[in-house]
């Protein structure tokens, strides 16, 4: 499935910020708080991925705008490793979409999804059983090691800021909190830049923030059980920001994550009885990612080229992705503009080009990865649940034009 892009982002921009707070922990004993944490979460992920039969991960995410709640998040996944089964809860709401909830189920032989928006169950039946493993370690990934070294780097000496407590039933729990004085510039200035990057008004529900950004403080806690595993963890950063009216913003994200029923976690397949299903077949082990019947995206996509004219939208043409061959590991076809008459001048080169896609390489992934003649990289993702096609990468959109990243089935 693909990752909310909304989710991701606040996701990683949060973990980001609160690596200031989770992080920056005191020497303790030979380790500093930071080290030991570091262990737990190692430890943790090993743990999950090669010894717990069964367990439940739970994130939570909220975030605040002058005390007003803007999104919350959250997930409830459910591991059972000796099945290879998961099952995922995820609910929230936000200012947009309001309230939303799906359900996902996921063994050896078949995929089960359902969301309130669509009350049918959609069905992936696998003729492979998948090989996929039920919960990966992290730490083994290729770029862990270098990402864990950049973690080092930045937290440097703010290691000193933690309180450490050690229970007498061989527990810890670690707290540390960071004020804005505290935070070096440099980490405030590179804190900042992302923020604007990601408060730049494109989300509705988020505020346009365009100076005086900056991180006024995080603090967080942990719990890590006498046996090295992380229980829990809650981080949360407080941004401050104005916009372009004046206003002065006070944002508030907290991220909780939570670890329990270890080995006594049930993960429950959905009971269909009664309800509407929809069926579909694929091969691939690697199903999760895969295109079931790819050829039904065989054909022309659309979506309107708009630009801002007197306060107003205006359409000024169309953009056409033409798809003339697809299987789960290739992508053949064609992206181009068609202009109306008045608006030529928006016609540039590389806005018409051939496509020559192919599956990425990074696992589980469902992006098709493409390079034009001109040298232009991009990706295109298939979604076949709502039968639309997103395009990223492409040249940025000249001047007013509105770049629209969906495009839909042109079936008139």
């Amino acid at each position: 499935m693909k990752v909310k892009k909304k989710t991701a982002m606040l996701v990683s921009f949060t973990l980001g910020t609160l690596l200031l707070a989770t992080t920056a922990l005191a020497d303790i004993a030979t380790k500093s708080g930071y080290d030991q944490l570091k262990d737990a979460l190692k430890v943790t992920a090993e743990q999950s991925s090669e010894k717990f039969d069964s367990f439940t991960m739970d994130l939570s995410i909220a975030m605040k705008d002058n005390g007003k709640t803007l999104m919350t998040e959250n997930e409830i996944r459910k591991y059972n490793r000796s099945m290879s089964a998961t099952e995922s809860l995820s609910s929230g709401e936000d200012l947009t979409r309001g309230k939303h909830n799906s359900q996902v189920y996921l063994d050896k032989t078949t995929m089960i999804r359902v969301s309130d928006s669509d009350p049918t169950y959609y069905v992936t039946e696998f003729t492979k059983e998948r090989k996929e493993e039920t919960f990966s370690n992290p730490f083994k990934e290729n770029r862990a090691e270098d990402i864990e070294k950049i973690a080092d780097a930045v937290v440097g000496s703010l290691k000193d800021h933690v309180v450490v407590t050690e229970n007498p039933d061989g527990s810890k729990g670690l707290a540390g909190s960071l004020t804005e004085v505290q935070i070096p510039s440099l980490v405030n200035a590179v804190a900042s830049f992302q923020m604007k990057q990601e408060f730049d008004g494109r989300q509705d529900n988020l505020p346009h923030l365009t100076k005086d950004v900056f991180v006024k403080e995080v603090k967080g806690t942990a719990k890590v059980n006498k046996d090295g595993v992380l229980e829990s963890i809650l981080g949360t950063a407080q941004l401050s920001g104005i916009d372009d009216q004046g206003t002065v913003h006070e944002v508030t994200i907290e991220v909780l994550g939570k670890l329990s029923g270890i080995n006594s976690t049930t993960v429950t397949k959905p009971d269909l009885s009664g309800k509407t299903v929809i069926k579909n077949i694929a091969n691939s082990d690697n199903s999760s990612s895969e295109i079931t019947s790819p050829e039904k995206f065989v054909g022309k996509f659309k979506n309107d080229i708009l630009i801002e004219k007197n306060n107003k939208f205006v359409k000024v043409g169309e953009r056409f992705i033409e798809i003339s061959q697809i299987d789960n590991e290739t992508v053949t076809g064609r992206y181009y503009e068609v202009f109306k008459p008045g608006y030529e001048e928006y016609t540039t080169p590389n806005r018409d080009f051939a496509i020559n896609a192919k599956r990425a390489n990074e696992k589980n992934s469902s992006d098709y990865e493409y390079t034009t003649s001109s040298g232009i990289k991009g990706n295109l993702f298939f979604d076949q649940y709502a039968g639309k096609i997103f395009l990223n990468g492409r040249t940025p959109s000249l001047g007013s034009l509105i770049f629209d990243s969906t495009f839909n089935p042109d079936v008139e």
